[in-house]
Formats: structure tokens, sequence, C-alpha cells
């Protein structure tokens, strides 16, 4: 498109310089007619004129001869061909289009993920290299929410599980005793071979309770009583260790074996009945012990005692474990006077306490007592027949 120009360009300025040298050959024979006409030369014919045609383009008008006779036609100068300037290819005009009419856009087809946005703007016309991926880093893809569709869940693989190996547990912290040291509290002591022993006693006594409550629970139910301080039910271990030590002190030829077989209350229950009823209570639960085989240890009545404790204390023997256990008969009064007087016989049987600390606390416990009246018929009442034979190791009281 250039070239072709250029050229058209170039043969324009030649069409005009040709043009003028015709104008002015033109009016120069004019002039020269209108002159010989006047100097009575007579009309001179611009045909006439010995012009000869220029065989070639580039010859101009002015080479022809003049008419003068004697006088050569002054020559003018030619006028030079002008050099047409090398211009620059013009560049096409925009032609102004009629403004396009948004052409429907069809639906775009769903491609994976990483296609460009539709709301992005259009690429440029040099493609752009791909950024070179660093292993293991994944960048997120945008992704048009509009125009996604969900991707299709595969089927979950299953795995075989994997049996991880059990955690080991810690081992247990065991206290270790030295030879010559155990259980020591106020003046009280237990060497570390008979702590052992009595830890032993207290973990079957634990085991113990778990079948001896629900014969109890159903004992009450069935003799309608009331059963007082369930929830404390099994002695405190710091308990049971001061009865051994206190009982191995007041007896030094008693041994820690002795000493546990004669601690009963390990496992203690209370039932109350109300004064009219609590003979027949009594009554009723002790031959329910018998039919269950509960073999009888102990069976201590103070009714008749005109000071110091009311009530009626017994010990059993559990027929399915074999464990001893307390079992307490109340009226209401005489279980309100046991719990004011609890404190005070723990103090009493210290042994750091006193001996007119001792009578102190002695006579504060007869005058809660006091006031407390005897059911009818309960100083009678006496243990079963049958009692239990004696274990080895264990004296019946």
């Amino acid at each position: 498109m250039a070239s072709t120009a250029a050229e058209r360009e170039e043969a324009f300025a030649y069409m005009k310089i040709r043009r003028v040298h015709t104008f002015r050959a033109v009016t120069w024979s004019v002039t020269v007619a209108a002159l010989a006409s006047a100097l009575s030369l007579g009309p001179v014919h611009a045909t006439e004129l010995p012009c000869t045609p220029s065989k070639s383009r580039q010859k101009s008008a002015d080479s022809c001869p003049t008419p003068n006779a004697g006088k050569p036609a002054a020559k003018k100068p030619v006028a030079k061909k002008p050099v047409a300037k090398k211009q620059a290819p013009k560049k096409p005009r925009p032609k102004k289009q009629a403004p396009k009419k948004p052409r429907p856009r069809k639906p775009a087809a769903t491609k994976p993920e990483g296609r460009r946005p539709t709301s992005c703007p259009p690429c440029q016309t040099t493609p752009r290299k791909p950024a070179a991926k660093k292993p293991g880093v994944k960048k997120p893809s945008y992704q048009d929410p509009s125009t996604q569709r969900p991707p299709a869940k595969k089927p979950p693989v299953e795995k075989p599980p994997v049996k991880k190996p059990p955690a080991k547990k810690p081992p247990a912290k065991k206290k270790q005793l030295k030879a010559d040291h155990g259980w020591s509290w106020q003046g009280l002591s237990i060497d570390a071979a008979d702590l052992r022993k009595v830890n032993v006693f207290l973990a079957r006594a634990k085991k113990a309770e778990r079948t001896i409550s629900p014969q109890m629970r159903s004992l009450a139910r069935k003799t309608k009583a009331t059963m007082v301080g369930f929830d404390e039910r099994k002695r405190s271990p710091e308990s049971v260790k001061r009865a051994v030590a206190g009982a191995m002190q007041e007896n030094p030829s008693l041994t820690a074996d002795e000493a546990l077989e004669r601690t009963y209350n390990s496992v203690r229950y209370i039932l109350q009945w109300p004064e009219a009823s609590y003979v027949k209570g009594v009554k009723d639960s002790t031959k329910l012990l018998a039919q269950w085989k509960n073999s009888n240890l102990r069976w201590s009545n103070t009714w008749a005692r005109a000071r110091g404790y009311k009530g009626i204390v017994t010990a059993w023997r559990a027929n399915d474990s074999g464990h001893p256990y307390e079992l307490q008969f109340h009226t209401p009064k005489s279980q309100d006077a046991q719990r004011r007087s609890s404190r005070l016989w723990e103090e009493a049987h210290r042994p750091q306490t006193s001996g007119s600390r001792r009578a102190q606390l002695q006579n504060q416990l007869n005058r809660n007592f006091a006031s407390v009246p005897c059911p009818a018929g309960a100083q009678l009442l006496s243990s079963p027949r049958r009692r239990a034979m004696e274990r080895p190791g264990v004296t019946t009281l």
C-alpha cells in the first residue's frame, strides 16, 4: 500500500509540471504572434511553428525555436523539475464503523478447574508463559460460583482400619516404704509389713460392699425401715488404720491379722424404726439375715443401761464374700444422740487424750443419751440362737 501511494504522488506531480510547460508554450506563441503583427510581419500562426514534438516526456515546450529571423530566441531558464519529496506513508484513517450490536453470548461450557473467569479482562495478544509451579504448592484457582458445577462426589474409598498398638500406661507409682517406716499419726504407728496387710483388707472391704449393700436395701424395704447414712457406709482408710493401730497399742501381744479380724465396721449400715415398731423391725431383720445365711458375729444390746450409749450394735459375716460388716438398730431419738456424740467418742479414744478430759467427754456423752426413751421390750432383744462358728483368727464378741 505504501509503495503504490508514492507512485501515485509522483505521477500526479509530473502531470502538473507538464501542464505548466504547455501553458507557458501556448502563452509564448500567442505573445510572439502579437508582436509580429504589431511589427507588420504578418500574422504568425501557432501551427506554423517549426516545433517538433518531443519524443520524450522529459523535453519541455521551451525547446522550440522562435519565429524571429535574425535573432535567436532568448532562452529562458528551464524550470527544474521539482523533486518529489519522499513523504512518510500516511496511515490510513480508521473508518468510522457503526457500533456493533452485542451478540448474544452462548452459555460457556463447563471447563475444568483453573479456567479464566468471565469477569476477567481479555488476554493480551502476546501469550504469557505459564509461571513455573513450585513442587508441592498448589495455588487456589478462582472459580465462578455462578457457572461452576459441583464436582462429582467420588465414592469414599474404604481404607482398611489401621490397628494402632495399645498405648502403654505408665506404671503406677507405688509408695515404697522403708523397712522401718510405715504409717504414723499422733502417737499411733503401723510398720510397713502390717500396713500392706491393712491395705489388702481395705481392698477386700471395697469389693465386698458391692454385694452387701443390695441386701441391706432389700432388708430395709421389707421391714419398712429407714436407712440412715447410706452414703457413709464405707469407713475411711485412715479411720481403719487408727483403729488397728490403737488396738495393737492397747494390747502389745495382738498381731495385725488379729486386729483386722476384730474390725467389723469397715462396712457399716444403720436401720431406724419408730419406737412403736422398733422391736418388730429388729426381729424381722434378724430372721431375714439368718435366711440369707449371714452369720452373726456380735450382738451388743445397751438399752438396759442407765447411762451411756443406747441402742443395738451387731456384726455379721456376709455369705457371698465372707467379709464382716456392722449393722446398727436405732430409733429416731437414739440416732440423733449418736450423731451428736460421735465426735466426743472419737476424742475420748485418742491416745493423747488425758484422763480428766476423757471423764468430761464421758459425762457429756451420758447427758446426750439420758433423754433417749427405751422402746417397750427393746432391752429383751437378744442375738439369734445359732451364732457363727469362729474362724481361725476370728474372735466372737
